[in-house]
């Protein structure tokens, strides 16, 4: 099946390289670009893609750049399409400190990508973001307090061992969600560099929990 993309993006030759490094990817996908926020949301309201990819900043009449525009229309896909998969390209991730609530509670992939960064990671961006994972940048995650949603799936994952599928299950959300619960709760403990190592980082996150009395021992 064609997966389709839509990239979000008012700089000509930003969106076209973003459309060709997705072809890389997927060769045959469909690949639609909307140079206003505005066109954007007409699009999702025809059809929803496999993923969109948005820049925060758009020019203006003054002809400078806004992040308003950006940071609007997010909490329109937020409300309107909240299992849409996301993946935010920009210079400028600090401004999304203003979505912050809205972007934990989405139920679709989510994932910030600086454009400082190399082009790499926008394609390991896209893959995240398709496999409905939450990936923001540390500096966005530390800066958040444990919510009491984290602290009920901390207790249910450290207190009651349970898998990701039954925390779904407890939770009343789907798998993916759940475990974008998980992965958020990992990077704000700082134990989700542990990744791909011999650690397991669910006994990372119950060990951090207790250390930081989050939970007895």
């Amino acid at each position: 099946m064609t997966q389709r993309f839509l990239i979000i993006e008012d700089h000509p030759e930003v969106s076209q390289n973003n459309c060709e490094f997705l072809k890389m990817m997927e060769p045959q996908c469909d690949c639609t670009i909307a140079d206003t926020p505005t066109k954007g949301i007409a699009q999702l309201k025809q059809e929803i893609p496999d993923l969109v990819v948005v820049d925060l900043q758009f020019g203006t009449l003054t002809g400078e750049a806004s992040a308003q525009p950006g940071l609007t229309l997010l909490k329109q896909m937020f409300e309107q399409y909240p299992s849409v998969n996301v993946l935010v390209y920009t210079s400028e991730p600090s401004y999304l400190r203003q979505v912050t609530k809205q972007m934990f509670e989405h139920q679709g992939g989510f994932v910030v990508v600086n454009k400082m960064e190399r082009r790499n990671s926008f394609l390991e961006g896209a893959r995240s973001a398709l496999e409905g994972q939450f990936r923001i940048p540390r500096s966005l995650m530390n800066e958040m307090p444990l919510t009491d949603k984290d602290r009920i799936v901390l207790d249910l994952l450290c207190n009651h061992a349970m898998t990701d599928q039954a925390i779904a299950e407890r939770l009343h959300v789907s798998l993916k969600t759940a475990q974008n619960y998980i992965q958020s709760l990992k990077v704000k403990l700082n134990v989700d560099q542990l990744e791909g190592q011999q650690t397991n980082t669910r006994i990372a996150v119950c060990m951090e929990a207790i250390k930081r009395r989050l939970i007895g021992q």
